[in-house]
């Protein structure tokens, strides 16, 4: 009896003991278990956070195939972006109708959703206060061997050898070594990733104290030296998105190019080889005025005043840059590409 109650009451021990040590392990277990569950990194948590990602992953979709709805509707019926106001933080890729890129610089919006590129997809900044309104048209540059001078647009003061003028390309972008070589060779390689670049679809204009404008019935900035030209146009606007600079001498025969032989705001033939009287004013006028002087969206690019490029003539590099576009007078006969 005795030993049968030893060992009763040793077996009742060690049950005790067993179920303490349950317990505590229990315990234990619930601790970590609750932790998972609740903390910040719990089950509950990651639950959560999957559950938004799945809903932002969704609306994601359904914004993607919306824009390809519209990109196929647009295909079939006219056509027109899919964005029309643009990222404010970062730049957007868009499409039009026949399936030309097109970027849209954060900050801006389309104005002409319904055109494609050859008709000039016009852009307007939105959100820089100094020069919100200001218009721009895109010239589409669809390859690298696009990217070359138009000698036939040349006449004596400008030669085949004409070479970039230095230093006039924006803080980000500008080459280590300041040369006309380089500073093709980067300009280049810029404009032929993006696929084209915007050119002010007015003359440059001025406003208050000194700010550069591209707007319809802007007074049109005279009286100022290439070398201020070349400073103004590079700080107009210039942020990790957008990048402004003045238009080198082979932008501008990219443009000649893309708006020779189309229409003008008058539905007669741009040729921009033959000078036109009809785009000459006969006297100074604000930006923007005449249809005749209208192609592609862009204005002034033959007549009112002439035009600073980025390029100086290789006869008299110390002396004389290269004027482009024309004067409004109508007896001047100049080429519109000069």
């Amino acid at each position: 009896m005795k030993i049968k109650k030893e060992l009763q009451a040793k077996e009742r021990g060690i049950t005790l003991i067993a179920l303490v040590i349950t317990i505590i392990i229990l315990l234990i277990l619930a601790g970590i278990t609750i932790g998972l569950v609740t903390g910040d990194n719990g089950i509950l948590a990651q639950a959560t956070r999957a559950k938004e990602e799945t809903e932002n992953a969704q609306r994601n979709e359904e914004s993607v195939l919306e824009n390809y709805e519209q990109y196929i509707e647009g295909s079939t019926n006219g056509g027109t972006l899919i964005t029309v106001t643009g990222n404010e933080t970062t730049n957007t890729k868009v499409r039009d109708s026949l399936g030309n890129i097109i970027i849209i610089p954060a900050g801006f919006k389309v104005v002409n959703p319904g055109d494609n590129v050859e008709d000039g997809i016009i852009i307007e900044d939105v959100s820089h206060e100094a020069t919100k309104g200001s218009q721009f048209v895109w010239i589409p540059v669809r390859s690298e061997d696009k990217y070359v001078r138009n000698t036939t647009y040349e006449d004596q003061n400008i030669s085949t050898t004409a070479y970039a003028d230095t230093g006039y390309l924006p803080e980000g972008i500008q080459p280590e070594t300041d040369d006309s070589v380089s500073n093709e060779k980067v300009e280049r390689e810029t404009v032929v990733n993006a696929g084209g670049f915007y050119i002010s679809r007015y003359e440059a204009g001025k406003e208050g104290e000194g700010i550069l404008v591209s707007k319809k019935g802007a007074m049109v900035w005279t009286n100022i030296s290439q070398a201020d030209c070349k400073t103004t146009a590079k700080t107009f606007i210039n942020n990790e998105n957008v990048k402004s600079a003045l238009c080198s001498g082979i932008q501008w025969d990219i443009t000649m190019d893309f708006v020779n032989r189309k229409q003008d705001g008058n539905n007669n033939i741009f040729d921009v080889i033959t000078g036109n009287s009809n785009r000459h004013t006969g006297s100074k006028a604000t930006s923007g005025q005449n249809e005749n002087d209208k192609v592609c969206n862009i204005y002034d690019l033959e007549g009112n005043c002439w035009e600073y490029v980025a390029e100086m003539n290789s006869y008299d590099r110390n002396a004389l840059f290269i004027s482009r576009g024309g004067a409004y007078d109508k007896r001047s006969g100049f080429l519109s590409s000069e």
